[in-house]
């Protein structure tokens, strides 16, 4: 049986010899350069080009290296897709690229639109015999914007250049609004640059600032106001530049409303006048008879509309025959008013006309008399008016200002001034040369007086100055008195004994020319972390009231003292004694920021033994009463010292009591508190033995001696005689 072989052809041989093309490593390196980055990049690797708008171009400058040690040829250099791109600076196909070698293609994208387009640019070549390709899908992108508005109370419109956007109708200084849109529809972000108005009325809000950049499907908005100030149609422009396009639109409102016009008549003769400015009233006598004028107005504008207010303001003016409000004042009607001026004081009258928003200022002269006030302090005068406040140049407490207050007839006929005087009693202001009343001025005659402020107290002092029925509020302000001279403390100070009495007294280094009162504060710190409540000045209290007389320099306490004694205590501390001190009249502290201080000491001691008592005794029980004060409050041990009767023997004569722990049991108890140091202890005996001569045990006893002893040292022996 034969056996047959399947024999390859020559071309499927060799297929399998060599790898496929798609597999073999492309023979050049590939860089990219766009406007922004330059970047290597790999076969099929996609290329975007951004172009800033319709029209506008971008380009990508492809470069192609060598990586190979054969030579390469290029077979041809296509590209395919959207007719946006072209090629510029081809090299003509076919063409050999040598080992290292290179060449490069420029790649143009100019946007017909603002929607993503396609492309592709390949590459053909041939290597070693092998043929490949190499592909670059290509995307081309772009902004586009476009331009709407919302008017307000209205849809939003779209805007195409030369458009129109209109504003409703709008009230003289109202103002109406619309919002401009700038949307980017396009595949790539834009450039807002600016938005420019033109036109009276017309004016742009919350405008970007310019170069801000808007990504694609994003949007920027500002607004347009219209602000009419007249009658006149409104009519402006809006530019809008962004990196892409440029528009303009038409701007157009219209100002809706009632616009008056005004004129008044005296004598007959007609004067226009306009809001805000000036009618003339005739001049009248203070006294006499009114004079008036004729105020006509006429709704000019282009609605109906309504007023609600006419009034008049100032001395002297009244209205007459005025329309009764609410007033409806159709297009083109007239309608008219009295103003009318009857003074009561002379001089030059200023009023005030209001019709509905307008106002008109009213002028006129009251003929008569009429008196004029001023101040005057160093050398400079000022005007005052009836309820004007004449103000003093401030004075330091105890010093005083003064001001020449004058009157002087500015009017054009004599006049009498029948009081001059201050509404109420004051210690702080008085009148000086007031002339003899009452007082006949003429025309331009003047007259005067001085006005004295003395303070008492720092801030400001007032009081009423009355002329006649007229009234000054005369104001004033009080400084700070001269600084207090150096205090002092004399009599005791450093240590003391407890339970001492020693007296301290305070002066200042020169006389103050004001009283003063003052208060001294004691303050107690102890030394073994207990306070005494005996600590305390002689007459009660930690504080002591005292003063000092004018021109004087030493302080007066309780029942005339010139000293004050303090009560030292049983507990060891410091005792310091500040002073506060202030002016009597207006109470202005006067105590330095850093007072003087008197300081006195007790020191801690041995215990001291006050007083030994019996507090009960049988025939052999006998039970001591100890009184007196350990300084730092401790007491470690009571030595008792016995004598025997004459002619008896006592064996025990001494007796050492440890008593430490009773005594700080009792001086951290509450017991102790009100008492400092002080405390009376209670020694119990018990007394055995026989006795010869006496009658008892105890009567063999006849004095006992008691000591104290702490830390410190021990007390003097008090001696207790039992017979």
């Amino acid at each position: 049986m034969k056996r047959l072989f399947q024999i390859p052809s020559i071309a499927a041989l060799a297929l399998m010899a060599l790898p496929a093309i798609g597999q073999a490593q492309a023979p050049f390196s590939v860089r990219v350069a766009l406007a922004d980055s330059t970047s290597d990049i790999a076969d099929g690797t996609p290329v975007t080009l951004a172009a800033g708008g319709i029209g506008q171009s971008a380009s990508a400058g492809f470069s192609f290296s060598s990586t190979t040690s054969s030579i390469v040829q290029v077979n041809f250099i296509q590209l395919s897709g959207s007719s946006d791109f072209t090629l510029a600076s081809v090299p003509a196909a076919p063409f050999s690229v040598e080992r290292n070698g290179s060449f490069g293609i420029q790649v143009q994208f100019k946007a017909s639109t603002s929607a993503r387009t396609s492309g592709r640019l390949q590459i053909n070549y041939t290597v070693d015999n092998r043929t490949g390709t190499l592909s670059f899908p290509l995307a081309g992108i772009a902004p586009e914007f476009i331009f709407s508005a919302i008017p307000q109370g209205a849809n939003q419109i779209l805007l195409n250049d030369g458009a129109t956007i209109p504003f409703p109708d709008t009230a003289i200084d109202a103002t109406s609004t619309a919002v401009i849109v700038a949307q980017n529809r396009g595949t790539y972000q834009g450039v807002f640059n600016s938005a420019t108005v033109a036109g009276a009325g017309f004016a742009t809000s919350g405008v970007p600032l310019s170069g801000t950049v808007v990504e694609a499907g994003r949007e920027v908005r500002f607004s347009v106001t219209y602000t009419p100030k007249t009658f006149d149609p409104g009519a402006g422009t809006l530019a809008l530049a962004t990196a892409d396009k440029r528009a303009t639109f038409n701007l157009s409102g219209n100002a809706a409303g009632s616009r008056f016009t005004y004129e008044y008549f005296t004598d007959g003769a007609g004067m226009p006048v306009p809001p805000n400015g000036s009618i003339a009233v005739p001049d009248a006598q203070v006294g006499g008879d009114k004079t008036s004028v004729l105020v006509r107005f006429r709704n000019a504008g282009n609605a109906d509309t309504r007023i609600t207010t006419i009034s008049v303001a100032g001395p002297g003016y009244s209205l007459s025959d005025a329309p009764l409000l609410p007033l409806l004042v159709p297009i083109g009607q007239t309608f008219s008013l009295t103003v009318n001026f009857l003074p009561t004081t002379p001089g030059r009258s200023i009023g005030r006309l209001r019709i509905g928003s307008d106002d008109f200022d009213l002028v006129s002269n009251a003929l008569g008399s009429k008196l004029e006030f001023n101040f005057s302090a160093n050398s400079i005068s000022t005007p005052v008016a009836s309820g004007g406040t004449v103000i003093f140049t401030p004075a330091a407490v105890g010093a005083n200002s003064g001001v020449q207050f004058t009157m002087t007839n500015t009017g054009n006929s004599p006049t009498t001034v029948s009081s001059i005087g201050l509404a109420a009693p004051s210690t702080v202001f008085t009148l000086e040369g007031v002339p003899a009343l009452p007082i006949q001025l003429e025309p331009n005659a003047t007259a005067g007086f001085r006005v004295v402020f003395a303070p008492v107290a720092l801030g400001t002092a007032t009081a009423t100055l009355r002329v006649d029925n007229l009234n000054f509020t005369l104001s004033g302000a009080g400084n700070a008195p001269p600084p207090l001279p150096a205090i002092r403390f004399d009599g005791a100070s450093g240590a003391q004994a407890a339970l001492a009495q020693p007296a301290i007294g305070l002066t200042i280094a020169s006389a103050y020319p004001l009283a003063l009162s003052g208060k001294l504060n004691l303050a107690f710190s102890s030394d073994v972390f207990a306070n005494d409540p005996s600590v305390q000045f002689a007459a009660g209290g930690r504080s002591v009231d005292f003063t000092i007389p004018a021109n004087s320099t030493r302080a007066v306490f309780p029942n005339n003292q010139t000293q004050i004694r303090v009560q030292t205590g049983s507990v060891a501390g410091t005792i310091v004694v500040t002073p506060d001190i202030a002016t009597t009249a207006g109470g202005i502290n006067l105590t330095p920021a850093t007072p003087p201080q008197a300081t006195l000491s007790v020191a801690s001691g041995a215990p001291v033994v006050l007083q030994v008592s019996v507090a009960s005794r049988t025939t052999n029980v006998l039970t001591l009463l100890v009184n007196g004060y350990a300084t730092n409050r401790s007491v470690q041990r009571i030595d008792l010292r016995f004598t025997p009767t004459s002619g008896e023997n006592v064996q025990t004569t001494q007796l050492s009591l440890p008593a430490e722990a009773a005594f700080l049991g009792y001086f951290q108890g509450q017991a102790s508190q009100p008492f400092g140091s002080l405390f009376s202890a209670t020694v119990p005996l018990t007394l055995q033995g026989d006795v010869t001569n006496v009658s008892s045990v105890l009567d063999t006893i006849q004095s006992v001696a008691v000591t104290l002893t702490n830390a410190v040292g021990t007390s003097p022996a008090v001696t207790l005689n039992l017979r």
